[in-house]
């Protein structure tokens, strides 16, 4: 079964606010997967000339045992002055406070809320699943004209937990059956004997 990591708790606010100004982050962008709400709930920050930077935490999820690992996103950006250069996106996932993976700086629509998805082809380097965030960083293109970058979605995607190994090995143990040095059974973590001459 697909896993989802879907943002628990802020980490890093930065000049990052909830649609109407909040300072609590992650219940904007925490919505079920393929229920996006877009304009009701997004978090955004407004592009003056600098980038703007915020982090969430990710709920854990276990180790997967195949590949397919997503970053997934909606976002909306603005164009106020109608020049262009409005603000892109980018977003990184963190192991505590070490980058994993990276999507591109994405341009984004200012016509309408858009997903986006970025494949993660290797995980290998992520020991710990219960310890991820996300990074969600808005890249001025430098115009800083008042346009403003939302987000209503963020969350990862990755395939089910790997299996767990089987140890199929038994200990036993020498019973006596009568006198010393005639019979035994050697009986198993599941009691059941196999009785062995000697």
């Amino acid at each position: 079964m697909t896993q989802y990591a879907l943002p628990d708790a802020d980490d890093t606010d930065g000049s990052w606010t909830d649609k109407d100004g909040g300072t609590v982050l992650y219940t904007s962008i925490d919505d079920a997967v393929g229920s996006a709400d877009d304009v009701t709930t997004y978090i955004k920050v407004e592009d003056f000339s600098s980038n703007e930077v915020c982090i969430v935490r990710l709920g854990d999820v276990s180790a997967p045992g195949s590949s397919g690992t997503y970053i997934k996103f909606k976002a909306l950006t603005t164009d106020n002055s109608s020049m262009g250069g409005e603000p892109r996106l980018q977003l990184e996932l963190l192991q505590g406070d070490i980058v994993k993976a990276t999507t591109p700086t994405t341009i984004i629509s200012t016509s309408s809320w858009t997903a986006y998805e970025y494949t993660i082809a290797d995980v290998s380097g992520i020991s710990d699943w219960t310890a991820l965030k996300m990074r969600i960083t808005m890249v001025s293109q430098g115009t800083g004209m008042s346009d403003y970058m939302q987000v209503t979605q963020v969350y990862l995607e990755t395939q089910d937990a790997a299996a767990a190994a089987t140890n199929n090995s038994q200990s036993f143990s020498l019973v006596a059956d009568g006198a010393m040095g005639t019979s035994f059974s050697l009986v198993g973590d599941d009691e059941s004997p196999a009785n062995v001459r000697i």
